[in-house]
């Protein structure tokens, strides 16, 4: 029987890999943008520093001062919003969406067009409490924090797509 379970669990893997699917590691991104610089965005602010961190973690050296002929990710549009989503019987907020977005282009060394206009996307929505300010808060400071991280992944994949 524990020699069956062994080798369910084989079969099991042997599938997966077969059919593609690998967890979700570091983005194989082209040797061209591996120096990058990032303008239109803050990244000391919060969804500039997960870029930076997102794009250093995949091997890309993000610069501060643009020099010729680096690659150049510039951010055109940054959008963060809260909108109400429902409102209670009471006539009071009772759910909120949160809604981000990045819009980028991405030049290489040369000024060729590597990356048009892309738009990234994300949004949650969660339950608002009057009576449960403070937590409410923390729980959309949360949010934003996994939308950030969604962007980021976001555009992760769309630069890889250019290998």
């Amino acid at each position: 029987m524990r020699q069956l379970g062994w080798m369910l669990l084989g079969l099991a893997l042997v599938v997966m890999a077969g059919c593609g699917f690998h967890l979700r590691g570091a983005a194989d991104l082209p040797d061209s943008i591996k120096t990058l610089f990032i303008q239109g965005i803050d990244l000391s602010q919060t969804r500039g520093r997960a870029l930076k961190e997102g794009l250093e973690n995949n091997g890309v050296t993000v610069v501060s001062q643009y020099q010729a002929g680096q690659a150049v990710m510039t951010i055109t549009e940054n959008i963060q919003e809260r909108r109400v989503l429902s409102v209670g019987s009471d006539a009071k907020v009772s759910e909120y969406e949160l809604y981000s977005a990045l819009r980028f282009s991405l030049t290489d060394g040369q000024g060729k067009a590597l990356l048009a206009d892309q738009l990234v996307e994300s949004q949650r929505d969660y339950q608002f409490d009057q009576t449960q300010v403070l937590s409410a808060d923390e729980e959309e400071r949360l949010l934003r924090e996994q939308m950030d991280q969604q962007l980021v992944q976001s555009v992760l994949r769309r630069l890889s797509a250019l290998k």
